[in-house]
């Protein structure tokens, strides 16, 4: 008789288990959806350019503020945000759904390397001289397309020589990661 109310007993602790289980995980699935989500978690964009930001997880039509517009802007198109660049400096963006949920972005506005020139043209098998102008040393120059140009820096000139025809840019990063592009064309 003992094993029978032992048994029970055990039965019954296993059953009220599975339900607070069951319950618990209901609860959790409830919760999965975070509210607001971005692309990025946060924006960096250069001044005087723009960055698109995909809305995830809301309801449209969303608004979208910038907290200062005198660092950056903010437009919105269905789920994409267009952020632009006005100055230096940090902001957020701060966006609503049709069903009040909000999230909140961080902007930091760069200013990108300065160049005496940005567009070079040259010869094939010909070099040009490109200064640069803001940044700190030592800068990583990257050519994307090395079958038509290739390009070494050294005192903080980029010396950049035609390989063929054709057109490719230079990504330039200095000591603290700011960019700067150069675009080349060979003739």
């Amino acid at each position: 008789m003992k094993m029978k109310t032992i048994f029970k007993s055990m039965v019954t602790a296993v059953c009220c288990l599975g339900i607070v289980m069951c319950v618990s995980c209901q609860k959790d699935d409830k919760n999965d959806n975070p509210g607001l989500r971005f692309s990025v978690t946060k924006a960096e964009v250069a001044q005087g350019a723009f960055v698109n930001v995909t809305i995830a997880n809301g309801t449209q039509p969303f608004t979208a503020k910038s907290t200062n517009e005198k660092v950056a802007t903010v437009k919105v198109d269905k789920n994409t945000m267009t952020i632009t660049g006005v100055a230096a400096g940090t902001a957020s963006v701060i966006v609503t759904d049709k069903n009040k949920q909000t999230a909140t972005l961080a902007v930091k506005v760069f200013v990108p390397l300065a160049f005496d020139k940005t567009n070079v043209t040259v010869t094939v098998g010909k070099e040009e001289v490109v200064a640069i102008k803001s940044g700190k040393a030592p800068f990583v120059v990257n050519v994307k397309n090395k079958t038509i140009a290739t390009a070494t820096e050294k005192d903080g000139k980029i010396t950049i020589k035609g390989v063929k025809a054709g057109t490719t840019t230079i990504n330039v990063l200095d000591k603290d990661k700011l960019p700067g592009t150069i675009t080349v064309t060979v003739k």
